[in-house]
């Protein structure tokens, strides 16, 4: 590569770094804000916030790199544009096929990077999450009940508490737990119980054994004192109740065999970030292309209108292909197809790809 060639290849570089870390940073927040909402809903035992987070790294950054890829290419020639050096490069006899060279060099390893991403490490760890959500909820430690504390569900209509964990947290001991049902009200008294989930449905269920419930209706004097040696209680549930295995958990040579809609849709969505880097970052070189007086905030809110504008169409064309709308064959590929054209057909009118010579 020439000087130049290097020099533009450096400022994409640290340009695409910067943004990567900020939009992860970004991605991560807003995937805690949405775990903490489930914490709060009781859908995730806090014991496996990590755990999830480190496994939603992956499906990050397959979201943000071809985002930042864009980015990165628009900002950097945008700078030169700005600054004029891009002016006195193409003085020199620097051209845009010149900047294919850098370009490839940053982009085709990202691409290869983000197909490995998506079609081994994205299904994997999202399998991995939904085996860890599971294993977690049968679980009492990790699913977050702990011994002399007070547990409040369902807006305070139920409560329970739990003196002592045995056995990795599935057996307990002197369990108290006081609810409310309309107008009645139970006070559940257990010497010995048990956690467990049963593995169909989803439902949470504790074993009472050798307990006495002492139930009271509002309004009424009446008591009603009943024992038993074993009772089932189901656990008040958030809604947990997701396919055993997701279609994005699912191993990409399943989606291949299976071959029905939903299994193209997703199949040709997992190659979607390689190519919508390739095809972004093209297309932001003529898209980065300002004149000297041209304002900075033109280009930038016109990066964002082709940005929304082409994922949007991807997400239509994936559920169109999910739901037997649009063919497999044409797919996703049509999308990428014509964005890319449009690049071509743009750098023709800024004059910078040489026309074909008249006779």
């Amino acid at each position: 590569m020439s000087i130049l060639q290097k020099y533009i290849l450096r400022e994409w570089t640290w340009t695409f770094l910067a943004v990567s870390f900020v939009l992860l940073i970004v991605i991560l927040g807003a995937f805690l804000g949405n775990m903490f909402n489930d914490l709060a809903d009781g859908r995730m035992p806090p014991g496996l916030v990590g755990i999830q987070l480190l496994l939603f790294l992956p499906e990050a950054i397959g979201d943000i790199l071809p985002l930042a890829g864009f980015i990165a290419v628009m900002w950097g020639l945008g700078r030169l544009y700005r600054d004029q050096e891009m002016a006195v490069m193409r003085a020199s006899g620097f051209n845009w096929q010149q900047l294919l060279r850098p370009l490839l060099n940053l982009i085709l390893p990202v691409s290869a990077l983000l197909l490995v991403v998506e079609l081994v490490i994205v299904p994997a760890s999202s399998a991995a999450a939904v085996a860890k959500l599971a294993e977690g909820f049968r679980n009492a430690t990790v699913w977050g009940l702990q011994a002399g504390q007070f547990h409040v569900l369902k807006n305070g209509k139920f409560v329970f508490y739990i003196e002592a964990l045995e056995d990795e947290g599935r057996t307990l001991r002197n369990v108290f737990i006081h609810q409310r049902i309309g107008e009645t009200e139970q006070v559940w008294f257990a010497k010995r119980g048990e956690y467990w989930v049963e593995p169909n449905t989803g439902e949470r269920y504790l074993t009472l054994l050798d307990g006495q419930i002492t139930e009271t209706v509002s309004d009424q004097l009446d008591v009603k004192l009943l024992s038993f040696s074993r009772n089932d209680l189901r656990l008040p549930v958030p809604d947990i109740r997701t396919k055993a295995v997701k279609i994005a958990s699912r191993p990409s040579t399943d989606l291949i065999a299976e071959a029905n809609p939903a299994a193209w849709a997703e199949l040709q969505w997992r190659f979607t970030p390689s190519l919508l880097i390739l095809v972004l970052s093209f297309l932001a070189i003529p898209l980065s292309h300002s004149e000297p007086r041209e304002g900075r905030g033109s280009r930038v809110v016109l990066g964002i209108l082709t940005y929304a504008l082409y994922s949007n169409t991807l997400y239509l064309c994936r559920a169109w292909v999910a739901d037997g709308v649009l063919p497999a064959w044409l797919g996703l590929w049509w999308a990428h197809a014509i964005v890319l054209i449009v690049g071509v057909v743009w750098l023709r009118r800024q004059g910078r790809m040489p026309r074909a010579s008249r006779a």
